[in-house]
């Protein structure tokens, strides 16, 4: 009895070190990308690698990047100042939405008052890119562009 346990346990064990090993050698599908400013973002190349949207303001600080590289999704949040503002004004708001609703797992809890929310689901801010949609908490001057 007492082999059978000790290979049962080296089984055990060599199973975890091939699935640990797995998890090493297969690459994940997501890349992110945090920065404090936006000066940071462009100092770092970011928006001529394309790992954040043209348009983002000049204002924007605690940005946060998620693109999942396997269905080319994305989603971007952060602060903004009022050079926003216009932006903003100039798009074609929808019937207010939540991160929840749209089914946005995030870290905040700026998305979840619909009263503080604008909701814009036809926004380009990459030059050469299909609309995403927009997500703006006006109070707290945060947002959520997912792609």
């Amino acid at each position: 009895m007492r082999t059978f346990a000790k290979w049962l346990v080296l089984l055990i064990l060599s199973l975890v070190a091939v699935l640990v090993l797995a998890l090493l050698i297969i690459p994940s599908s997501i890349v992110e990308h945090r920065f404090n400013t936006y000066e940071q973002a462009a100092a770092s190349g970011a928006f001529e690698r394309q790992a954040l949207p043209d348009h983002l303001p000049r204002s924007a600080t605690d940005i946060h990047s998620t693109r999942d590289l396997d269905n080319g999704g994305e989603v971007v949040t952060f602060e903004y100042g009022s050079d926003f503002d216009r932006f903003i004004a100039a798009q074609v708001a929808a019937p207010p939405r939540t991160a929840r609703s749209l089914r946005l797992r995030l870290w905040d809890d700026h998305f979840t008052n619909p009263d503080e929310l604008v909701y814009m689901p036809n926004v380009s801010l990459y030059k050469d890119s299909r609309p995403g949609t927009l997500l703006v908490n006006r109070v707290r001057r945060a947002a959520v562009y997912v792609d």
